[in-house]
């Protein structure tokens, strides 16, 4: 009996070890990084306590960023800050994504965060105790055509507190006209090899035309050329990968964006 004693009261000593290590030694799952994809975005559809137990409450005010109230510029780069109050070990992960599940922009690490799942969130990269915990990270807007972006988050505050929380910034319109002076369609829609386009414009214009991503970035140039006065058409080849894709031509005059499928 004693030799039996003396072999489970080590053994459960290692099962407590490995528990507690599991928990990062500090109340949380994963003190290093939270893995990718618990956001609690539409697309993620888990968070945190998906690791840490127990259920997640919403909260407001926990992701802010320097986007002017005008709206964010296509292509500039904001700073974006998470605050998470409370007594004892914090993390976060953040992401900005379409209902789908795309990431809108591109987002750099700052100082105590890194970057997962190819880029696509952001997380801490070591566990913080300080009250509130303050991370800041950098976010360059898409080319065009997102409208307004949402940032999804999820925050763990020890076991078993979790919370999630959104931010949405608007894509603004300051400076950037609408497209006057010109009206274009194209078709065939949804278009496959080769996209046919018909213009009319008041006067000459220089234009190009850009095939977009649906988070605003480029994918490619597809026309770069000079429209003469009056209403034409022109043929421009497609080589993409099937998907849903967003068509922006751009003149003097501004710019306008309509949606395409590409099978």
């Amino acid at each position: 009996m004693k030799k039996y004693l003396s072999f489970l009261i080590p053994t459960g000593l290692i099962v407590l070890i490995f528990f507690l290590a599991g928990f990062g030694g500090d109340g949380l799952m994963n003190s290093n990084g939270a893995p990718a994809g618990y956001t609690n975005s539409p697309a993620d559809g888990q968070n945190c306590s998906h690791c840490m137990g127990g259920s997640a409450s919403a909260v407001t005010g926990w992701i802010t960023s320097d986007v002017p109230a005008t709206g964010y510029v296509p292509g500039s780069t904001y700073t974006i800050t998470v605050t998470v109050p409370g007594t004892g070990k914090k993390g976060f992960e953040v992401s900005p994504q379409t209902l789908t599940g795309t990431l809108i922009g591109t987002m750099t690490a700052g100082s105590g965060n890194k970057l997962a799942g190819s880029g696509k969130y952001v997380t801490h990269s070591a566990a913080i105790s300080t009250n509130p915990a303050v991370w800041t990270f950098h976010w360059t807007a898409p080319a065009g055509g997102a409208g307004d972006v949402t940032f999804y988050g999820s925050m763990a505050i020890t076991q078993p507190v979790t919370k999630t929380t959104t931010l949405t910034v608007s894509q603004s319109t300051v400076g950037i006209p609408e497209l006057t002076g010109m009206d274009w369609s194209f078709y065939p829609n949804p278009a496959h090899g080769k996209i046919f386009f018909r213009y009319a414009a008041t006067q000459s214009k220089a234009a190009t035309i850009d095939l977009l991503s649906t988070n605003g970035r480029l994918v490619g140039r597809l026309l770069t050329t000079t429209l003469p006065a009056g209403s034409g058409d022109f043929e421009v080849g497609i080589s993409q990968p099937a998907g849903l894709y967003l068509l922006r031509m751009t003149a003097e005059t501004g710019s306008q964006v309509k949606k395409i499928v590409i099978q």
